[in-house]
């Protein structure tokens, strides 16, 4: 169209953001006569031009083609930065509480007191910078020339909340027994314990500080019939047995004649989910909580091998299922021969029982105590070793204490087995109990802000 002698027209963009629109202002100032925005038609921005020649065109199609580039940028860029970001975060997390398991074992071993620190909270801040300038000269004349640009940039602001692990709850977390179940699943569902018995037979070892009555040490030297139920177990893992979880009741009072039990009471009981179980051919019950356990079922049980296997084991022969129990499960008076009865292990007793594999250089043989040989436990044992160097080493888990490093070589498939499990055990049990929650000191550190 034209008004007073030029000529003029209107150029319409859709769905542009607010920050677009200004960079789409900027860019065509040299030519622009006017610039409004609405919704006529949509989230629609109306641009009227009123200049003449061909560097208009120019100056709108190049302008087009920025703004878009800047529009575009700004869908597809955040996305990605997030999956990076996330990426980077994730790998940091992992190598420090890696790290922090590692420092802890070694310091176990110096007898230093152990300390946790958890990364609690990770707080990120994205922001985006657009920019966009035009320069033209000559518009109308022949010759005209011009320079059109843009740019985009992105920052990310992290801050990072770190939580001393040294609360009553963290602590009685660190040093309270594993459940059966939480040993045993962790035993067989991880992936090198089915296809090495010595894996497993280590597993096991880590996870129970007694079996039926024989204790991991005594005297401070590895105790053989301790070992001898160690290997009774994964014997019977080979001829075939396997774990199950089994229902039975749990009985916590005398017999009580049944006549004197009345409807109302077995409501009340009910409701506390105790039940009457009756006994001696109905004549007297029993109250009772019905609960859930885990068995070791024995294929062939009349088999010689799987009799002298469980002999071994310290249970009598001739069941098909034995049911490992907690020494809570014991009854004063009363003794169950086909009862594995096991003393799990804390987090804590790991973690000393890790120190074991730490190699002490030299001179720091004198201010460490002396411990006994491990060599008994495990074929598997001799190949784990947490080694020390003066040097920093190649490998990422690695520590410094008192001078020296740490490190688990990245060439021993043993010992990072080994550590995997240790992480995955801290992780599972302790490293989701959060500390802070009764007051306890927060370190906030703004990255990059001093």
């Amino acid at each position: 169209m034209r008004q007073n002698g030029e000529r003029r027209f209107d150029v319409a963009f859709s769905h542009m953001s607010p920050d677009n629109v200004h960079i789409l202002y900027r860019l065509l100032r040299p030519c622009v006569d006017l610039a409004r925005s609405g919704d006529p038609g949509g989230g629609t921005t109306v641009v009227t031009l009123s200049r003449e020649g061909n560097m208009v065109r120019k100056t709108l199609l190049t302008s087009v083609l920025v703004v878009s580039a800047l529009n575009i940028a700004c869908t597809s860029f955040g996305p990605k930065k997030v999956v990076s970001s996330h990426t980077a975060y994730n790998e940091s997390v992992q190598l420090t509480v890696t790290r922090e398991v590692l420092t802890n074992i070694v310091r176990s071993r110096y007898l230093d007191p152990m300390q946790f620190l958890s990364v609690s909270a990770i707080n990120t801040q994205f922001s985006v910078s657009v920019d966009g300038s035009a320069v033209v000269g000559g518009v109308g004349q022949s010759g005209a020339a011009g320079d059109i640009g843009g740019s985009i940039g992105y920052s990310d602001s992290p801050t990072i909340t770190f939580v001393p692990q040294s609360d009553n709850a963290f602590y009685k977390s660190l040093n309270s027994s594993f459940e059966i179940s939480e040993v045993i699943a962790f035993d067989q569902q991880y992936r090198f314990s089915q296809s090495h018995p010595e894996i497993q037979a280590l597993s096991l070892a880590m996870s129970f500080a007694s079996i039926n009555g024989a204790d991991d040490f005594v005297a401070g030297d590895l105790n053989q019939e301790y070992w001898q139920r160690i290997e009774a177990i994964v014997q019977l893992l080979r001829l075939g047995a396997s774990f199950r979880v089994t229902p039975e009741w749990d009985f916590d009072t005398l017999s009580i004649p049944r006549n004197l039990i009345t409807a109302e009471d077995k409501i009340e009981a009910f409701k506390s989910n105790v039940y009457f179980v009756e006994e001696d051919g109905g004549n007297t019950v029993r109250m009772a909580k019905y609960r859930l356990v885990l068995a070791f079922s024995v294929p062939g049980k009349d088999d010689p091998e799987v009799v002298t296997a469980l002999g071994q084991m310290g249970v009598r022969p001739g069941r098909e299922r034995y049911v490992f129990r907690p020494p809570f499960h014991a009854t004063p008076g009363f003794s169950d021969p086909h009862a594995i009865w096991v003393t799990a292990r804390s987090m804590m007793d790991i973690i000393n029982l890790t120190s074991y594999f730490v190699n002490v250089p030299d001179e720091h043989k004198a201010i460490v105590p002396a411990l006994a040989s491990t060599s008994g436990l495990s074929p598997f044992t001799s190949k784990i070793n947490i080694r020390s160097s003066r040097e920093e080493p190649a490998f990422p888990y690695k520590v410094k204490h008192r001078g020296y490093w740490f490190y688990i070589d990245d060439t021993e498939i043993a010992s990072r087995v080994f550590l995997e499990a240790m992480v995955a055990a801290y992780s599972s049990r302790v490293g989701s109990m959060q500390a802070g929650e009764e007051g306890q000191p927060q370190v906030v550190i703004p990255v990059g802000g001093g």
